[in-house]
């Protein structure tokens, strides 16, 4: 029995809620991934000496503490460098007068000379008093000389800068 289309009878032309909702968290998930390959790695390369910079000033910090005596010959500092801002690190562990990175530098078996030449970010300290490119640390880990009172680090890349701060108690955290 062959039931004759009534001319009552609907037809749909147009889709369903379900279909653009799946096509709009398809190109949702298609224009997230493509944009990072439209706007470079410079967001991420702050972020990321950002988080690599804390560690290093916890590092720093830790050993200050743990390594009390000063007959032991080891500098609890972190020197920036000024002339390119690329890089920051510990010159020479054993001699906390040397400030100045050598060229050509190589790091040392610590892995907290950190070279970023290759990469477009930069690393600036700023301090209450102004001056200085020296983070160092006490044994109660509280920071000394020029950031005594505190101070920022801004890590700059082409896209964003991103900070990390340093408490006059000692506490390092980023921004």
């Amino acid at each position: 029995m062959n039931i004759p289309c009534s001319s009552n009878a609907k037809q749909h032309n147009g889709f369903t809620l379900v279909e653009v909702i799946v096509v709009i968290i398809l190109v949702g998930i298609l224009a997230a991934t493509a944009s990072s390959k439209f706007t470079g790695s410079d967001t991420f390369e702050a972020h990321t000496f950002q988080n690599s910079l804390v560690s290093a000033l916890r590092l720093t910090q830790q050993r200050a503490m743990q390594q009390t005596k000063t007959s032991d010959g080891y500098c609890h500092q972190i020197v920036f460098d000024t002339t390119t801002n690329k890089r920051y690190g510990v010159p020479d562990r054993s001699n906390c007068g040397v400030t100045v990175f050598p060229n050509p530098f190589t790091p040392d078996a610590t892995g907290l000379d950190l070279t970023t030449s290759t990469y477009n970010v930069t690393f600036r300290l700023v301090t209450t008093g102004g001056g200085g490119n020296i983070v160092s640390f006490n044994s109660m880990g509280q920071p000394q000389s020029s950031c005594a009172g505190g101070c920022l680090i801004n890590v700059s890349s082409s896209v964003e800068t991103v900070q990390v701060k340093i408490e006059s108690e000692g506490y390092i955290h980023a921004l």
